[in-house]
């Protein structure tokens, strides 16, 4: 395992007010319909992950109040896992959502990567582990959560930034639910800490958990705004999003009062390099757009 730092320390960002019980109220609307939670990892099987699969993690780097733990820093990450057969081919790299574990997050890794080799992917797949099941805020950690997706940003284009100085080779993300504000902080990072355009080949949206506004060019005074930066890293932007996602319509329009981009797709003036993609017709669950069997990582592929 290696630890990298390139610049130092911070801390992790104020959970704000929180309304808890029209969160709740939410949240057991959704448990109605079979939902726990905004993430739900598909089966992998044995065969596609073990404790030696590879991983970029930053687990425990953050506490529950969402501040960096003694000895981490605003860019520190740790490299985990068996990455000799990693680093000849494109490398894609997985961002889990809320509430997953460890273990979970390294499922869901291998779900995803079983589905797109179903569809004729040849390159690389990794895990990007992260702290999405700590926070103790009252809305069951969901505030504090959201600020240690923020703090990710900077680590994972560390780690982009990292690999690309030793790696001629193209890096793509992909992320599900609340990894989308991991994805879309990392873009802001590498334009504002680390000026590295075009930084990532692709970035690929799944059910994303941020508000439809944020990749927008013009997202209004009061919320982020991160469309010049996913213009600034990114070649191609993807947006996969279901008008059938019960846990983005009962727990997340209930939580911030606006709808998901992951749910209705781009609010005001998107980037240049920005496709929104409807999946409604094969999505209707949180987690139904990265199975093996079904899912629409063809659809995902084919924009590659």
């Amino acid at each position: 395992m290696r630890d990298h730092d390139r610049q130092g320390g911070g801390t992790g960002r104020g959970a704000g007010h929180v309304e808890r019980r029209g969160f709740l109220r939410g949240f057991a609307a959704a448990a109605t319909v079979g939902v726990t939670g905004l993430a739900t990892v598909g089966t992998a099987s044995a065969a596609d992950v073990t404790d030696d699969y590879p991983r970029v993690s930053t687990r425990d780097h953050f506490d529950d109040d969402a501040d960096l733990t003694d000895g981490e820093t605003a860019h520190s990450y740790d490299v985990e896992g068996d990455w000799s057969a990693i680093g000849d081919d494109t490398l894609t790299v997985w961002v889990h959502g809320w509430r997953t574990d460890a273990q979970e997050a390294v499922d869901g890794a291998g779900e995803a990567q079983s589905a797109l080799e179903a569809n004729g992917y040849e390159g690389d797949v990794v895990a990007y582990s992260w702290d999405a099941d700590k926070g103790d805020s009252l809305d069951l950690g969901w505030a504090d959560a959201k600020d240690i997706a923020d703090g990710n940003g900077e680590k994972l284009a560390n780690f982009l930034t990292d690999w690309s100085a030793d790696h001629d080779t193209p890096v793509r993300v992909v992320a599900h639910s609340l990894g989308a504000r991991v994805t879309v902080d990392t873009c802001r990072s590498l334009q504002d800490d680390f000026e590295e355009p075009d930084a990532l080949a692709s970035a690929t949206l799944l059910g994303g958990a941020i508000e439809d506004d944020d990749p927008s060019l013009d997202a209004g005074w009061f919320d982020d705004e991160y469309g010049p930066s996913i213009e600034y890293a990114v070649g191609e932007f993807d947006n996969f999003y279901s008008g059938d996602d019960p846990v983005l319509r009962y727990i997340f329009n209930t939580r911030e009062f606006e709808s998901a981009v992951g749910e209705v797709g781009i609010e005001g003036p998107a980037p240049d390099n920005y496709e929104d993609h409807d999946v409604t017709d094969r999505v209707d669950g949180h987690s139904g757009y990265y199975q093996r069997d079904d899912g629409v990582m063809d659809r995902v592929l084919a924009e590659w």
